[in-house]
């Protein structure tokens, strides 16, 4: 059986049979993308969108060692450094980690936009433009489009009559 010719003319016979049910793997990817978007983004989406503004302090920087190592065996590693940030909200200090943090270690003492929940302080971000919306907001908008085309495909499969066969030419 020659590999690509049989295999090709496979497909295209059986075109619109293997788009009918497209729609499977497209709910899948969608599925995969918006459970990424929820778990990293579903307080950094609640702040921006309900949370309140106000200044802070970086008070100190946290080194975290990243560490990865080859086939060969050899490990290799750097260092971001997340700052911890303090803030004031009604005589009480507020202090948190941010999460995203950089290689440079400078920035210990500089001010800087905050975002926080104002029923719970504690859930807090620095507002750093549109760098808040990375790396959950493009994840949620491919697999929001991803899901409409996966739920169109679900549709036409439910409610669309399947075509019914040519009949064969008589010789």
């Amino acid at each position: 059986m020659p590999f690509p010719q049989e295999q090709a003319a496979w497909l295209l016979a059986n075109r619109a049979r293997i788009f009918r049910y497209y729609f499977i793997p497209q709910l899948l990817a969608a599925a995969l993308f918006l459970s990424f978007a929820y778990a990293t983004g579903k307080v950094h989406a609640r702040l921006l969108l309900t949370g309140a503004h106000t200044r802070g302090k970086i008070v100190g920087l946290k080194p975290v060692r990243f560490q990865s190592r080859s086939g060969g065996g050899t490990s290799h590693g750097s260092t971001i450094y997340e700052p911890t940030v303090e803030f004031v909200l009604n005589d009480r200090v507020v202090r948190f980690q941010e999460w995203k943090g950089s290689e440079s270690n400078t920035g210990l003492g500089w001010s800087v936009p905050v975002i926080y929940d104002a029923s719970d302080p504690s859930f807090a971000m620095m507002d750093r433009g549109f760098w808040n919306w990375l790396p959950w907001a493009p994840c949620f908008a491919g697999g929001l489009l991803v899901a409409l085309a996966g739920l169109k495909g679900l549709l036409l499969f439910l409610f669309r009559r399947a075509p019914e066969p040519e009949p064969s030419p008589v010789r």
